[in-house]
């Protein structure tokens, strides 16, 4: 009796390492989310850097949700929305970066009051940032095959994986900065080594804004 073929995976392995090791890279890259979590983690601890973190988590899957409906089509984005959008990241970042070039000392814990702010302030410094929007699309078809007799999951199912992975490792790799940042903090006591690091972090908001706004 012929032995019963067995299943392939639910997509290919090789492509899902490599869009770990991918994803991996771009959560630990400067952007304006990890600058914000190490900012608030340096000035108030870890914990209390955690509600940037769930926040830009919630814009991150907010916007994969977004790239699952125009996934097919960049057209569905108007570029006039984009530009706003643009702007509005940019404007908003030069905030946060003068408001924290300002800062002289370290935070009390925060309440829950301060803490609901930083969670907004996390969800916008991530969702308010255009180039997301059009670089998921063009990033997740890249890791996604069609289905045969190896690979027996369709696009779409094969597209929730990577979104969802692509979520876990962004808040596990943006609380894990928190983290690192947090240990710093007794090396930063002085209030000359304090000003330097605020206005240091203050200064990659403002230049993160400035490019937002001149990239096209």
């Amino acid at each position: 009796m012929l032995a019963k073929p067995q299943p392939g995976p639910p997509m290919s392995i090789q492509l899902y390492v490599s869009f770990l090791l991918a994803s991996l890279v771009l959560v630990y890259s400067p952007g304006p989310v990890n600058v914000l979590t190490m900012s608030q983690a340096l000035s108030a601890g870890w914990r209390a850097a955690l509600p940037c973190v769930w926040g830009g988590t919630c814009a991150v899957l907010l916007q994969l949700a977004f790239t699952a409906l125009c996934l097919n089509s960049l057209l569905l984005i108007d570029v006039r929305a984009l530009t706003a959008l643009r702007w509005a990241g940019a404007i908003y970042l030069v905030y946060l970066g003068c408001k924290q070039w300002r800062s002289g000392s370290l935070a009390a814990s925060a309440g829950t009051d301060q803490q609901s702010g930083l969670f907004w302030r996390g969800f916008a410094t991530s969702g308010l940032n255009p180039k997301t929007l059009l670089f998921f699309p063009s990033f997740f078809p890249q890791f996604i095959s069609a289905p045969s007799d190896e690979v027996h999951w369709s696009a779409n199912q094969q597209y929730l994986l990577l979104a969802a992975t692509f979520a876990l490792v962004f808040a596990l790799g943006v609380a894990s900065t928190a983290v690192f940042s947090h240990r710093l903090r007794t090396v930063l006591q002085r209030p000359k080594r304090l000003r330097a690091v605020n206005r240091l972090m203050g200064s990659l908001l403002v230049g993160m804004g400035a490019l937002m706004a001149a990239v096209r």
